[in-house]
């Protein structure tokens, strides 16, 4: 009986190591095909990033060879291009490593100031000057020059205005505690631009061809379809209720956008934006909108790329809709 208990044992403690050995076996099979499958994602990525990459560098190339006309749509793809490609990174991050990430990271910023860099040179905002028009005045067409003594100091980041002679013709600078109007006649298919303006109401019916902001506090904005982009940045406390085909602001907080966009909006270190549907009116807003060549029945205000937010699967906390029960509905 010894015996035959002893072999008993010896046949299970053969069996016990013959399945460890086809676990350990497996396990590292499990491994290898887990290692595998890593790297044919890693690699899979590398690839993409890299084709996704020659793209924008692409368009960055093809920019020299387009029209001023054709410019601000472009450089809208580009911007879209670079955002996809950051949200790219940004839903691959489980499985990149370290060395991936900072890579991607850097080659991300240089696309960004490549881009900027490249509009700035091709898209120079142009110098011009400002009519000083309110509602109060009355010699509203006279034309005069002026010497333009902008402090660098204080609007250190404009590229709107040079110390130069030159005529005031459209837009508002440097005004406080007013309400300003520019017309239809005025505005038309021009670049209007309003800077460093605080507790001011300004309205602008017509059609612009672009639009700049800058350097507002405190203002509520009014302005017909623009035909290509609004530019605004550094806009704090304020109220803006535009319309345009590409809309892109920067550096700016708590701010109320009742906004009509053809395309995707783009923001970046924004903070407080909340958004509704455009809903100015005017006697002559529906013509302004087939002048400006805008669609009235395509408004994508709800589209909002954020730079600073690479997470698709959640919403930006820099941005929200706002409550209906909070929108203004008539604005006179």
């Amino acid at each position: 009986m010894e015996l035959i208990r002893e072999g008993v044992d010896k046949v299970n403690s053969m069996k016990i190591r013959e399945l460890e050995r086809k676990l350990n076996v497996q396990r590292k099979q499990e491994s290898k095909k887990s290692v595998m499958a890593e790297n044919e994602q890693l690699e899979f990525f590398e690839r993409t990033f890299d084709e996704k990459q020659k793209q924008v560098e692409t368009l960055l190339k093809q920019a020299q060879t387009l029209s001023k006309f054709e410019l601000p749509e472009h450089f809208n793809l580009i911007s879209k291009e670079i955002l996809l490609l950051q949200k790219y990174v940004a839903a691959s991050n489980l499985f990149l490593r370290n060395y991936s990430l900072k890579k991607c990271q850097t080659t991300l910023q240089e696309l960004n100031l490549k881009a900027t860099t490249l509009e700035n040179e091709l898209l120079p905002k142009k110098k011009f000057g400002f009519k000083n028009k309110s509602l109060k005045s009355k010699d509203v067409g006279e034309k005069r020059t002026m010497v333009d003594t902008v402090d660098s100091s204080i609007f250190p980041t404009s590229r709107l205005f040079h110390t130069s002679i030159h005529t005031i013709e459209c837009g508002f600078y440097e005004k406080h505690n007013e309400t300003l109007l520019l017309t239809r006649d005025e505005i038309a298919k021009k670049d209007v631009s309003l800077e460093g303006l605080s507790n001011c109401m300004v309205y602008l019916k017509g059609y612009p061809s672009t639009l700049h902001l800058n350097h507002l506090t405190d203002c509520q904005i009014f302005s017909g379809p623009v035909s290509t982009s609004i530019f605004a940045e550094n806009c704090n406390n304020c109220t803006l209720v535009i319309a345009c085909q590409q809309l892109r602001l920067h550096a700016s907080r708590n701010v109320s956008i009742y906004l009509h966009v053809t395309s995707r909006a783009i923001m970046e270190d924004c903070d407080d934006v909340v958004l509704a549907p455009y809903n100015w009116k005017y006697e002559s807003i529906d013509e302004d909108f087939a002048e400006a060549g805008l669609d009235k029945q395509v408004n994508n205000w709800r589209c909002i790329d954020d730079f600073n937010w690479l997470n698709a699967e959640r919403h930006s906390p820099h941005w929200s809709e706002m409550e209906e029960n909070k929108r203004v509905k008539d604005w006179t």
